[in-house]
């Protein structure tokens, strides 16, 4: 095997721009940014899915079909844009931006949701199980990041990224409802619940809060373990992270339908009646890690196969894909993931790098975009 130094220069380059490339399913910052480059890095990474209902459905008043999973349905919000300048002997030194929430509801929970939006028809007499949980934040700042081979060879290398950020929170949410609902008829329950909730804004009923502020910081490293036709890597985002937010509104309270409202249709209209504990806090949120593990072995000079899961919370995304160089300034990678069984493709060509991935043509429940740009500069 030929070592790095020994490449030709338009091969090395090919390695460099496709070295920034992953298709992965949450959007992750990679510490290996810093490694072997020297220039201009930018990337959105975007990633929506919904178990319930389409994403388009989502937005627009649950209309369409209903799909959910059994037990817990996942929806998920998670984006990140990074741009910033990598130097090989320094390291990388950019500005991020994020946007990042996880709702978790039970299926009994998103079934009342439909049925009253599209006022189909409660199932009279049934015990609905009301249980919804979110977490997330906005924020952006800035991060750094710097990577140390721990041994390499020309067969073999063992190399360490970590990154660290400094951010300003915009925006919250991390709370959780709990209770039950039962259906007196096909237009109208009865419900109760239990809401224990931190927030910049109140999604649960009407509430004009003043705004709060949050500074904080996270953590994420980068393992990776190369032979000559086989790469391991694990990768970890907010391994130790926190925003701590001043004046931040919570609220603990219990939520019912003794207030009752019904529409021109006779449905009953959510209109809750709120009895407990509303107050500003200081507060710090933790931020949960997210991980990826991931595998590639080369099964030419031209091709090779990739197999990796993400993981955060309960929730674990597998995928694979296999990959093409057609010449030395285009690649292909073919996509599959199996959680939200979506399918997609990659193309990088020179410095750009473009992904789409989702699990319909017309009408997507998950779906996952990464535009990129890595334009090396002489310093």
């Amino acid at each position: 095997m030929r070592s790095l130094h020994k490449l030709a220069p338009s091969t090395l380059a090919w390695l460099l721009t496709l070295s920034g490339a992953h298709a992965g399913v949450l959007s992750f910052f990679n510490p290996s940014k810093a490694d072997g480059f020297n220039g201009i890095k930018s990337e959105v990474q975007a990633f929506a899915a919904d178990d319930p209902v389409s994403l388009h459905d989502l937005f627009n008043g649950w209309s369409g079909e209903y799909h959910p999973k059994k037990g817990k349905n996942v929806a998920i919000d998670d984006l990140r844009a990074d741009v910033g300048v990598s130097y090989e002997k320094w390291g990388y030194f950019g500005y991020t931006y994020r946007h990042q929430y996880f709702v978790d509801a039970s299926k009994d929970l998103t079934l009342l949701a439909w049925q009253q939006l599209n006022e189909k028809g409660f199932t009279q007499g049934k015990l609905y199980d009301l249980d919804i949980s979110i977490k997330g934040f906005e924020a952006d700042g800035i991060v750094y990041a710097k990577n140390f081979p721990l041994f390499q060879t020309n067969e073999k290398s063992l190399k360490l990224g970590v990154a660290v950020e400094l951010l300003r929170g915009r925006t919250m949410q991390n709370g959780y409802l709990k209770g039950s609902a039962v259906a007196n008829s096909s237009k109208d329950y009865d419900f109760s619940a239990i809401s224990d909730y931190y927030y910049t804004e109140n999604y649960l009923y009407d509430l004009d809060v003043q705004k709060a502020n949050g500074h904080g910081y996270t953590t994420h490293l980068n393992l990776k373990y190369t032979t000559e036709k086989f790469t391991l890597q694990l990768l970890l985002n907010d391994i130790y992270g926190k925003i701590v937010w001043k004046r931040l509104p919570y609220s603990y309270v219990n939520i019912n339908s003794s207030n009752k409202k019904y529409d021109e249709n006779g449905y009953i209209v959510y209109n809750p009646v709120i009895l407990g504990l509303e107050k500003y806090v200081d507060y710090t949120q933790k931020l949960h890690i997210k991980s990826r593990l991931q595998s590639s072995y080369k099964l030419n000079e031209k091709s090779e196969i990739v197999v990796g899961a993400d993981h955060t919370g309960s929730l674990y995304l597998p995928y694979l894909y296999v990959s093409h160089r057609f010449y030395k300034d285009l690649q292909s990678r073919l996509f599959y993931e199996s959680r939200f069984d979506m399918f997609g493709i990659e193309i990088a060509y020179r410095y750009f790098n473009v992904f789409i991935s989702s699990n319909s043509f017309n009408n997507p429940s998950a779906l996952k975009l990464i535009l990129s740009l890595n334009y090396p500069v002489s310093f």
